[in-house]
């Protein structure tokens, strides 16, 4: 893996946990070139080393393979993936998305695409790329999915089934949390999937 070219998809710790747990996890590593910053690897690694006997079917499991998943990828040699060092680095909770706002504000022009799990950081990512004039779209991990299928790499059925996987297993559940997690995917699911994850 290369330390610093920019590929035009951004992403954030969460998302990539999110769609690293997804049936569709090789088809997406394989197939989308994508550039994550070094505080969200080193999240992902904090995952890993703090949830060394996470109980089967736990939350900690989930965080754990998924970063496992996200990190082995990120470190193999022929990986299209890549990490960019943000400095001053962030702390604190919110760092990963810290530093997906400093790498915005400094190479926002790199970026097409920036992928954040968190309703309220993407609404924060927003407004500074409103604010800088970039012409970026800030989405939810289930875009990465639906670039997959806009790219026929996966079908109808398996862009609607990973979706819905993700959202049962991220627990989103309300009218807004739904209809965001569709924002941005001109794809009728109704036909694979029940009524309480689809847009309203």
């Amino acid at each position: 893996m290369a330390s610093d070219p920019r590929h035009p998809l951004l992403a954030d710790t969460s998302s990539l946990i999110a769609v690293a747990n997804t049936d569709q996890w090789d088809v997406l590593a394989e197939s989308l070139a994508l550039t994550t910053t070094n505080v969200c690897k080193h999240e992902l690694q904090n995952h890993v080393n703090s949830n060394t006997h996470a109980p089967e079917g736990s939350r900690e499991q989930y965080l754990k393979r998924g970063s496992q998943r996200v990190l082995a990828h990120l470190d193999d040699e022929s990986s299209s993936w890549s990490c960019v060092t943000v400095v001053p680095r962030p702390h604190g909770p919110d760092a990963g998305e810290e530093s997906l706002k400093q790498e915005l504000s400094e190479h926002g022009d790199s970026y097409q695409v920036v992928s954040l799990l968190d309703g309220a950081a993407r609404r924060s990512i927003r407004r500074l790329v409103d604010d800088h004039g970039y012409d970026i779209d800030v989405v939810g991990p289930p875009y990465l999915l639906y670039v997959l299928f806009d790219n026929e790499l996966i079908s109808k059925a398996e862009f609607c089934e990973a979706s819905g996987e993700m959202i049962r297993t991220e627990g989103w559940t309300g009218y807004e949390v739904v209809k965001y997690a569709w924002a941005s995917i001109p794809v009728d699911c109704s036909e694979f999937l029940d009524d309480d994850i689809l847009p309203p």
